[in-house]
């Protein structure tokens, strides 16, 4: 018997792979092939994790938007709740009851969604680009990014990288980006859409506005077996952070008055790298 110790299929995969499609027609596509869509906090990890990969890859996912498994659901009254890895996302089928391409819940189902509630005007600064420090301290981020280290790296990784290739001029701390964009409800009854992240050039914005029956929606498909295997980007493990980054070119620039060039130069060079 041959044991079989490694996967061939590909951990992650775009549902469609290629283009886009309604994603309410996507979703059962990516059930039926045993993956679970990932979500907002994953793909903030998967980003970081393939900071330095092939600059095919990274591009992938640093250039594109992904709808994401993470729901967020309107009631009339005002108030929102943010429902992570949304079994009704999952379930969503093309017949699904939906107005104005969002799914139609009833207030009991509503109650019944386990997840983080806002009232009405509590949801933090809304409509604009943020700043980093304002990010962190985001509400809306802070919850779908699970995790306090996890937001404030991806955080400092998307405005360094956002700096050198749109906004060369402008400090750091000037930048406004990563802006929270939710919807609005349309009908009189609870209303549930996707939470969707976009790429660098827009910001890596979190819109819970589009639809789900729109054709320029785009899902990412994590099979079961990358969730738990280590350096997968599933999991909240980091090899390094931004901080870590920040450290190491403040020590080699401390040194750079005191050792010669020609010794720190393996150490810029492996930077580069980094």
């Amino acid at each position: 018997m041959v044991l079989k110790l490694d996967s061939t299929r590909e951990a992650y995969k775009a549902f469609p792979q290629e283009g886009t499609a309604q994603i309410v027609q996507q979703m059962p596509k990516l059930i039926a092939d045993g993956r679970v869509p990932m979500n907002v906090s994953q793909l903030m990890q998967r980003r970081l994790d393939v900071r330095s990969s092939d600059p095919e890859i990274k591009n992938s996912y640093m250039d594109n938007y992904f709808d994401t498994g993470d729901a967020v659901v309107y009631r009339p009254d005002g108030r929102v709740k943010i429902v992570l890895d949304s079994q009704t996302l999952r379930d969503m089928t093309p017949e699904s009851q939906r107005n104005s391409g969002a799914l139609v819940l009833t207030n009991d189902v509503y109650d019944s969604l386990q997840g983080e509630e806002f009232k009405k005007g509590k949801l933090g600064k809304l409509n604009d680009g943020l700043s980093r420090e304002d990010v962190k301290a985001h509400p809306v981020w802070k919850v779908l990014a699970r995790d306090q280290a996890l937001l404030n790296d991806y955080t400092d990784f998307i405005f360094g990288e956002y700096q050198p290739r749109f906004s060369k001029d402008s400090a750091l701390d000037d930048l406004k980006l990563m802006g929270i964009y939710p919807g609005s409800i349309n009908g009189t009854a609870p209303e549930m859409r996707a939470w969707c992240v976009f790429g660098l050039v827009d910001w890596s914005d979190a819109c819970g506005g589009n639809d789900l029956d729109c054709d320029g929606g785009r899902l990412l498909g994590i099979a079961p077996e990358a969730l738990s295997a280590p350096g997968k980007g599933a999991s909240n493990i980091k090899a390094y952070t931004m901080a870590d980054l920040q450290a190491f070119d403040g020590a080699v620039k401390g040194l750079e008055g005191t050792l010669q060039p020609n010794l720190l130069k393996p150490f810029v060079d492996l930077r580069k790298k980094l």
